[in-house]
């Protein structure tokens, strides 16, 4: 890898695609110099999860270099696939469905999705494989350690690497990680929860905290204020792209 004059970070894109392309046009990125690292939440909510997919296939191949983490909507779409949580006959969705995965399902023009006929021969092996195989789980750099959701306070960075840790804390954290003063000494990026009713901040705003930084802007909502956010490091300069839903 060549040496990296600038990190970027991205929040949660959630199948929103004209604003992840409108966001990277704000960027003063070089593309073969600079690492760019995506939080997860690559699908669903938005009505775009398949070019969104194949937009960071594409940049995967240009630049090697960039980092594409894995997160808890990944992960439950991978659960759905393998059948995992499946459509109710009562109408009750799963998890998947429920949570943005209709959207997604119809992305790929999928509009059956009710029979519950889908197995993975209906997506795109190359997609599949990347969000399955070619995501990290967590990544760090000297000054940063970048995670979906959180980490677990007091349990230093080297052992969250374990299947507990990182299904509970890495994909799905929330309140114990963002309430933590504790010092993982490095500052951590995250995505996942957004700031919402004027708690850790301002709705659509960056979560900034001594050790940490969120930026999920909730870009899939249509409530006033919502974003796409960037964090340029180590300036902590932050870049919005105001959601278009």
């Amino acid at each position: 890898m060549k040496k990296v004059n600038k990190i970027f970070a991205i929040g949660d894109v959630h199948g929103c695609y004209e604003e992840m392309m409108l966001l990277f046009k704000k960027l003063p990125l070089n593309p073969k110099k600079d690492l760019v690292v995506f939080l997860g939440d690559y699908m669903d909510r938005g009505l775009d999860s398949k070019k969104v997919v194949t937009q960071l296939i594409k940049w995967h191949e240009l630049y090697p270099h960039w980092v594409f983490l894995y997160g808890n909507h990944e992960d439950i779409f991978k659960n759905w696939l393998e059948g995992g949580q499946k459509y109710q006959e009562d109408n009750k969705w799963s998890c998947f469905l429920g949570n943005g995965g209709r959207d997604t399902l119809l992305s790929y023009i999928m509009t059956d999705f009710r029979k519950n006929l889908f197995k993975e021969n209906k997506f795109p092996k190359k997609h599949l494989d990347f969000l399955f195989n070619e995501t990290k789980m967590m990544y760090e750099t000297k000054d940063y350690v970048f995670v979906h959701a959180g980490l677990v306070p007091e349990l230093p960075i080297s052992e969250h690497l374990t299947e507990e840790v990182y299904k509970n804390a890495m994909l799905w954290g929330r309140e114990k990680f963002i309430n933590s003063d504790w010092d993982w000494s490095k500052k951590v990026i995250f995505g996942h929860t957004p700031a919402y009713k004027a708690k850790w901040g301002i709705f659509g705003q960056p979560i900034i905290m001594k050790n940490k930084i969120g930026i999920d802007g909730a870009v899939c909502s249509s409530k006033l204020g919502a974003n796409l956010i960037a964090i340029e490091l180590p300036l902590e300069k932050f870049y919005f792209q105001e959601s278009l839903i």
